[in-house]
């Protein structure tokens, strides 16, 4: 808010006023506007000085009188619209704007907001095994830990208009005309991303056992703990049964793991498709693609014959 004009100011354009000059010309004298002359001289001869009135102070809200009614139906219904409780208030005779209801709800401190937790977690089962996740949270070793996700990008998420000079055709392009989705899957590790892989296509069931067999197992250490979400192609049995856990006279390539499976989590991601690699240009169409892990899977072999790992075998229900 600007500054009132200075009472010495107003003083002498009253007193030039007053001396017979022209509003217009004490105006352009003072470099003020004709309003301010006018109004000022009125002032002075009303009350006696041309001081300027107080400035500020508390305005009392629009809907104060109905703040009680307004914040126990906030407590009613957290989720209520501004608008809704505009409407709402309409129907109680009151006529207000949108932006009362938000100013009064911005003075009693109260935001819009919202965080959704899986129903699920109500449970008995579930809430069982959450108790038992985050009993034994503090006995795990962060750098045992080795989490397993995915995400995906979609080729129409280009956007299909853009703005070009009027008269002038703007053209863009997508990968092969058609609309694809790349996933990408990761061992997230407390220092770094282990065993990355992308697939032409979303994830299902035998894309994502490839995955463990070939690329996640080679990677994994003795005692670490593959932490798996609930996706319904994580779940099978082959996946628990691709992660090694030899007994005390067995022999593998790879050690022991503890594996656990998290049981809250919502996904949305859960589409079937086949893993692929893209074509490599200079091999003729139909000749098929070579598989994203073949170098590790010989790897794999090679070691396999070789190491004889003897580890301890636990269990944790999660």
């Amino acid at each position: 808010m600007a500054r009132a004009y200075s009472l010495d100011l107003r003083e002498r354009v009253v007193a030039a006023g007053a001396a017979g000059e022209s509003c217009r010309k004490v105006a352009a004298t003072f470099k003020v506007s004709v309003a301010s002359v006018v109004k000022w001289s009125q002032r002075s001869r009303a009350t006696g000085s041309p001081a300027a009135r107080p400035m500020g102070g508390n305005r009392p809200y629009a809907l104060a009188g109905e703040r009680d009614w307004l914040l126990a139906r906030v407590a009613e219904k957290p989720d209520i619209t501004l608008r809704a409780l505009v409407a709402e208030l309409s129907e109680r005779g009151i006529k207000v704007s949108y932006y009362a209801v938000w100013h009064l709800f911005e003075h009693e401190g109260i935001s819009f907001k919202k965080s959704l937790h899986a129903s699920e977690q109500d449970r008995p089962d579930v809430a069982r095994r959450r108790t038992q996740w985050k009993k034994y949270q503090g006995r795990l070793d962060p750098a045992r830990l080795v989490f397993i996700d995915e995400t995906w990008a979609k080729t129409n998420m280009t956007r299909t208009h853009g703005r070009a000079p009027r008269g002038e055709r703007l053209v863009a392009k997508v990968p092969q005309g058609r609309w694809r989705t790349l996933t990408f899957l990761a061992a997230l590790r407390y220092d770094r991303i282990d065993a990355p892989c992308v697939i032409d296509g979303p994830i299902n069931g035998e894309t994502f056992l490839a995955y463990v067999e070939q690329i996640l197992v080679p990677t994994l250490r003795p005692g670490d703990i593959v932490v798996i979400d609930n996706l319904g192609s994580h779940k099978g049995k082959a996946v628990r049964r691709a992660i090694p856990r030899p007994g005390p006279s067995s022999s593998s390539c790879r050690p022991t793991v503890l594996t656990s499976i998290r049981s809250s989590r919502c996904s949305l991601s859960s589409k079937p498709c086949s893993a692929r690699q893209p074509r490599d240009p200079s091999r003729p169409p139909g000749s098929g693609s070579a598989p994203c892990s073949r170098s590790s899977r010989q790897k794999n072999a090679q070691t396999t014959s070789s190491t004889q790992v003897m580890l301890q075998h636990e269990t944790i229900m999660l």
